[in-house]
């Protein structure tokens, strides 16, 4: 299975700090946004990640992500010239998602939690069909939203309703079977001028293979592509490492974990964060 990070909107929803930025690259406490959804894919054994940006922050995205690609972690960019939803990534990779199973990420999404890491290993486990995640919220007017019958079954997905029929918000992380790539490219533009992950997910739906996981609250989900939004899953991630004094999303920490580096290996990458206190976190392994 491979992973699609979509990086490539313009973040207009954070003007002006993102007028020359993408919010990706903005931090998220102590690192950069694009970090959480990398390591959510590296602790679920997917090393071959596709990374889609605009033309503004291609070279950025380059630069900052160097080191990481140090940690023997297959990463490759992809230039969105033309931005039009999230389906379009699909598009862009297609000679990397073709004929593959795709964890499908939207990068500016947050997730936290026990129950959701577990689930996640064994959606991307997945033999055919799809795996979406739901999280109650309590306005679901500005995400997809499941509709349910009486016995509990999805029956639609409908992406920013008016009038949700449920407050089960659609998150921004999706599993795929190798018929994704195809189903995409019948994805017709919505009257909002965009290409709708919504529709991908319906498609399945329609098709009977849809699964829906409902994440209990005692996880945490966040979309953090507002200002107040980043700073509210900067400050969970701030007090957590405080409270449980391990770190979130140390992409090192997971790459000498999982033994996709060695300790000398690990040793440079310390050598250029041991002024911070993200690097002398690294510490107890050398």
């Amino acid at each position: 299975m491979v992973g699609v990070i979509a990086c490539a909107g313009k973040s207009s929803r954070l003007f002006p700090s993102t007028m020359v930025l993408s919010k990706q690259l903005l931090p998220l406490y102590d690192k950069p946004l694009i970090y959480y959804p990398i390591s959510m894919l590296l602790n679920a054994g997917i090393k071959d990640i596709a990374i889609i940006t605009n033309k503004d922050n291609f070279e950025l995205y380059q630069k900052q992500l160097k080191n990481i690609i140090d940690l023997n972690i297959n990463i490759k960019f992809y230039l969105d010239e033309n931005p039009m939803g999230t389906i379009a990534s699909f598009k862009v990779a297609k000679d990397f998602t073709k004929g593959q199973k795709v964890c499908y990420v939207l990068g500016d999404n947050f997730f936290y939690g026990k129950q959701f890491e577990e689930e996640l290993k064994n959606a991307v486990q997945l033999k055919s069909g799809a795996v979406c995640f739901g999280y109650p919220v309590k306005d679901p007017r500005a995400f997809g939203v499941a509709s349910f019958n009486k016995q509990k079954i999805v029956t639609k997905l409908v992406e920013k309703p008016k009038h949700p029929e449920s407050n089960i918000a659609v998150t921004g992380i999706y599993v795929y079977d190798e018929k994704c790539t195809e189903y995409a490219k019948k994805v017709e533009m919505s009257s909002r001028g965009e290409y709708e992950v919504t529709d991908l997910n319906n498609m399945y739906l329609k098709d009977g293979e849809l699964k829906l996981v409902v994440l209990k609250k005692s996880n945490y989900w966040l979309d953090a592509g507002t200002s107040e939004t980043l700073l509210i899953a900067s400050n969970f991630v701030y007090k957590k490492i405080k409270k449980t004094k391990q770190q979130i999303a140390c992409l090192e920490e997971i790459a000498y974990k999982n033994k996709l580096i060695n300790k000398e290996q690990l040793k440079e990458h310390y050598e250029r964060l041991k002024k911070t206190s993200y690097g002398k976190y690294l510490e107890k392994y050398l």
